[in-house]
């Protein structure tokens, strides 16, 4: 079992990462709030030309829209069960933050950080709110763009997860050579 004073030392040499993952939040956070203050009454706002464009979206399901046309029989229980599930996933995700050997797995580190920052910024979102607020619509044209509105927690959490699986699959960041070499100790 995993004492309480190994996860306070743990966090302590870890906490530029945790403190990465606050400022993540925190940035979703408060773009979230300028939106939903001041782009509501707007609806559509661009940016940088038809590339990047801000509007206003309410999102009951979960990233990039998914689940948000489900039947309206089971509408009402998706969003407690999303809590429930990023709650978890959060705590999962905190865990393995935790345990990773930064020297050994930087890269999956960093995204793990990443998506945590986006995890409780949705998760805050949801809570606080009923839904999560998206705003970023990405494209070429009117016609070419990314069929979904996504919002900075959304990116983080994807960005997240592509630097964790270029860590795993492509510089060959290993988790389970701890296990081995913690084996490797206990049988000298």
């Amino acid at each position: 079992m995993i004492k309480l004073n190994s996860i306070i030392e743990e966090i302590k040499i870890k906490k530029v990462y945790f403190l990465i993952s606050i400022l993540i939040f925190v940035v979703d956070t408060v773009s979230k709030y300028f939106i939903d203050k001041y782009l509501q009454e707007i609806v559509i706002k661009r940016v940088i030309g038809d590339m990047l464009v801000f509007v206003y979206t309410r999102n009951y399901g979960v990233s990039f829209g998914f689940l948000n046309n489900v039947p309206e029989t089971i509408q009402h229980i998706i969003p407690e069960l999303l809590k429930v599930v990023v709650f978890f996933a959060m705590i999962i995700v905190f865990f393995i933050m935790i345990s990773i050997n930064v020297k050994k797995q930087k890269l999956s580190m960093i995204g793990f950080t990443m998506v945590l920052g986006g995890a409780m910024g949705n998760l805050v979102d949801r809570i606080m709110r009923g839904y999560v607020t998206d705003f970023i619509s990405m494209g070429f044209n009117e016609t070419i763009r990314f069929p979904y509105n996504y919002n900075i927690a959304d990116a983080s959490i994807t960005i997240g997860i592509c630097i964790i699986a270029i860590g795993v699959f492509l510089f060959k960041e290993d988790f389970d050579k701890k296990k081995i070499d913690n084996g490797k100790e206990e049988n000298l």
